[in-house]
């Protein structure tokens, strides 16, 4: 039986603290994500939950007709 290839991927999350709203912002841009938390350390964590949401909902996708569908487990780790 072949063993299936493991990789980690590392995803770009830009933070930035707003003046005015007293808020970190974040944004992952790949993944179209967008958000806000209170503290920095809420925003990553609020950050790694969409970024799941995100990839989890990518599974209730159509599968195509003529192909076939397997499933890449990837772990997200803050920080």
């Amino acid at each position: 039986m072949p063993t299936k290839a493991r990789q980690s991927v590392r995803l770009r999350t830009e933070y930035s603290y707003d003046l005015e709203s007293r808020n970190w912002g974040f944004v992952v841009p790949s993944l179209g994500i967008v958000g806000g938390a209170d503290t920095r350390e809420a925003a990553e964590r609020e950050a790694v939950e969409a970024i799941a949401f995100t990839l989890e909902s990518e599974n209730e996708a159509p599968a195509p007709v003529d192909g076939e569908v397997d499933y890449v487990r990837v772990t997200v780790e803050g920080g």
